[in-house]
């Protein structure tokens, strides 16, 4: 068989990372891997780490002939990248397309408005276990690895008429990953994402900004370690793609931090009151629930929709876990 062709547009810590993964796949020698990013040196610099067989800043060359195309851009700027890839590619050509944006409502719509007929977009959202990658925002090359899927959650909201090849290529390519695939409605999963990510990110913001506004800060900042890092970590990365996800989910994020002000309320009024009893009551029950959650999501001990690499070859399995039988047998 000839070299299928897989391009990752964007080549930060998550297109990087899932570059290395498929190169350290058992077939990678049949696969054919293209990083394309605005920043060229960002390319250039993922092939030298291996991720990729090849970077194309040019962008109709890094399509050509690809078979997949992974859009790892960030939210604010994947509806202009989409379309320029639905201006590059060809009606009929057959190809799928994926991404790995937070939101997917409005990411399908664009879709649908801007890939010409005959491709297949699927939408897809590495959800990543607690923990992967340290603490910081997966910011940047030194970030990227080949195990960061690794227990992952690959939510992937396609369309009911959507082509079944297609799903099944993005389903198997989150397998190939080593991450496990979940079936979501694009409601449901834009909404569990700004419960998940928005309200922790204005949470954070607030906290830096108050601690940092106190005239206590010069010395604080000196003391300021770990626990001060962990909880405002949620308010570094892109502010454009982090304030769409905040706003296209306004309701359900206002929601969300209703609820939390009337915790904060209550446990301030528990302070205030100096019930010690009441207080370390809340932070064992917090200490165990949140040490269960975490030991759950290292074992992804929920029930997840599993799919199968089927065939006796392995080239031949890792194809179709990737592409699908219908869409091998097209010529790129």
């Amino acid at each position: 068989m000839t070299h299928q062709r897989i391009t990752i547009i964007g080549t930060g810590c998550i297109g990087t990372s899932i570059g290395l993964a498929l190169r350290q796949s058992p077939d990678a020698g049949h696969l054919q891997i293209v990083g394309h990013d605005r920043e060229w040196g960002r390319a250039r610099q993922g092939q030298q780490l291996g991720a990729f067989d090849r970077a194309e800043f040019n962008l109709d060359l890094a399509l050509n002939g690809a078979r997949l195309v992974i859009l790892a851009v960030p939210l604010a700027t994947m509806r202009e990248t989409l379309a320029e890839v639905g201006r590059l590619l060809s009606p009929g050509a057959g190809v799928v397309v994926t991404d790995t944006a937070p939101l997917k409502v409005p990411v399908i719509a664009w879709a649908e408005e801007l890939l010409p007929a005959g491709n297949y977009f699927v939408g897809a959202d590495p959800f990543l276990a607690p923990g992967a990658g340290g603490w910081e925002p997966l910011e940047g090359l030194h970030n990227a690895h080949a195990d960061l899927f690794q227990r992952a959650v690959y939510a992937i909201t396609a369309r009911p008429d959507a082509h079944p090849s297609a799903v099944r290529a993005v389903a198997n390519l989150a397998l190939v990953l080593g991450a496990e695939p979940l079936y979501m409605d694009p409601v449901e999963h834009d909404a569990a994402r700004v419960i998940a990510d928005a309200v922790p990110d204005v949470l954070a913001t607030a906290l830096f900004q108050a601690i940092a506004a106190a005239p206590g800060w010069a010395e604080v900042r000196k003391a300021a370690g770990r626990p001060f890092a962990t909880a405002t970590a949620a308010a570094a990365g892109d502010a454009a793609s982090r304030r769409m996800l905040a706003l296209w989910g306004r309701e359900t994020l206002l929601r969300g931090l209703d609820a939390v002000l009337e915790r904060l309320q209550s446990l301030r009024e528990t302070v205030a009151q100096g019930d010690a009893e009441a207080l370390e009551k809340a932070f064992a029950g917090v200490s165990q629930a949140r040490s269960y959650w975490m030991a759950e999501s290292r074992e992804r001990a929920w029930e997840i929709e599993r799919g199968a690499l089927q065939g006796e070859n392995l080239f031949q399995r890792t194809l179709q876990a990737l592409f699908g039988e219908g869409l091998i047998s097209k010529k790129p």
